[in-house]
């Protein structure tokens, strides 16, 4: 009964600090044996202990940003720069669409292995709504349906649903619960000083305070998040204290400041544009939020109208390599910027951009040049003149 009530109580203190639970349950685990609290007759100490750090953590989650004080505080100050910033995306909604997707193909498998739940309407205006739980199909009432449901004809209805029965540290309170209708994620790297630790920090931001966090890469800032305690080079913003917290400098430092801090820290991430192939093989055994790459070039196109994805073409290219003349096989790297990242440079610019690598395959099935989606950028001598989208105006072609 214990261990019930303790895995609801972290589930709930997880769902209100909008942490991971796997978070929370490690800090649960790091409670019990700071006090040496092994025995099963200790839950209720370690319960006990385990809601007086929860009431002092949603004291910093909920209160406006503030310096913390106290060693024991999860809220850190952080000074430095982002080097690399995703645009917030509704990963709720994206795994929703996923599952729809899956049921179009494949209806009775998605529902057997417990995916989605049916809802049908029923006479008297509400809702019949079956699902499988652990083998078993369960049915009951419901008045109205969860947000994430998708019609899929008229008067039937699909509801995706975690079907994840346990993690590694445990069950999985929300086994059988329908998924976030709405959850939105942006992630960062950042070069920067927590508690006298230099170095590079893996930033994970969610919720609704996300959609708004998008500080521009190599400016020098402070903002206060979450260092997590077992995996330290990766930060967490929390709720809408890291967006408030935000401060950019008054005076930035010269641009070669943020070229030693990149050179110094991030020296395995580091690439020459002839070699961004190779970058591209070795990466793939790394995590995804190391698979970024710094590379370096000559601007030699801009082309700034947006294409289907919302993103701008730049062709760079390395002047200090030799340019095959006869065999024309590499005229440069095509780089696609989105558009929360800023084109403010003009063709003949030099800039460091940060962004990770993709390969497609060529209309013969060839393997094509590896590309790059930027997420960071650093104008280290901007010559030229911006391009301006480019937009067709309608004529009057009669003469023609």
């Amino acid at each position: 009964m214990s261990n019930e009530k303790i895995e609801n109580e972290i589930a709930n203190a997880a769902r209100v600090l909008d942490m991971e639970i796997e978070e929370v349950k490690k800090k649960y685990d790091s409670i019990c044996e700071t006090n040496d609290l092994t025995s099963a007759d200790d839950w209720k100490l370690a319960l006990s202990l385990f809601r007086q750090w929860f009431s002092g953590t949603r004291a910093y989650s909920d209160a406006p940003a503030r310096e913390s004080t106290g060693t024991n505080s999860l809220v850190k100050t952080a000074n430095g720069f982002f080097i690399s910033i995703d645009a917030a995306r509704d990963m709720a909604a994206m795994q929703n669409e996923r599952i729809k997707n899956e049921y179009m193909r494949d209806p009775d498998t998605t529902y057997e292995i417990g995916r989605i739940a049916r809802a049908t309407m029923n006479d008297m205006g509400t809702y019949d709504v079956s699902r499988m739980y652990e083998g078993e199909e369960q049915t009951r009432a419901a008045k109205e349906l969860p947000k994430n449901n998708f019609e899929i004809e008229s008067g039937e209805w699909i509801i995706p649903l975690d079907n994840l029965s346990a993690y590694a540290s445990g069950p999985n309170p929300n086994y059988g619960k329908p998924l976030p209708h709405e959850q939105f994620r942006m992630a960062g790297v950042f070069i920067g000083d927590i508690e006298e630790d230099v170095g590079v920090y893996y930033f994970s931001y969610k919720g609704e305070a996300s959609k708004s966090f998008n500080p521009k890469t190599f400016t020098s800032l402070t903002m206060q998040v979450i260092r997590d305690q077992t995996n330290t080079n990766r930060i967490y913003g929390f709720k809408q204290g890291t967006l408030e917290s935000l401060e950019i400098d008054d005076r930035q430092p010269e641009i070669h400041n943020y070229q030693n801090g990149i050179g110094e820290l991030c020296s395995d991430n580091c690439s020459e544009l002839i070699d961004l192939n190779r970058y591209h093989t070795t990466a793939a055994g790394k995590s995804y939020a190391e698979r970024f790459v710094v590379t370096d070039g000559s601007v030699s196109s801009v082309n700034m109208t947006p294409n289907a994805y919302g993103t701008r073409r730049v062709t760079i290219t390395d002047l200090n390599s030799d340019f095959d003349y006869e065999g024309g096989s590499w005229a440069g790297t095509t780089c696609w910027f989105p558009s929360h990242v800023d084109i403010d440079f003009g063709i003949g610019s030099s800039i460091i951009v940060v962004g990770r690598t993709s390969q497609g395959r060529n209309e013969d099935g060839s393997v094509g040049d590896v590309t790059l989606n930027v997420s960071g950028v650093l104008v280290a001598e901007n010559r030229g003149q911006i391009v301006e989208p480019f937009q067709v105006e309608e004529e009057d072609l009669d003469w023609f």
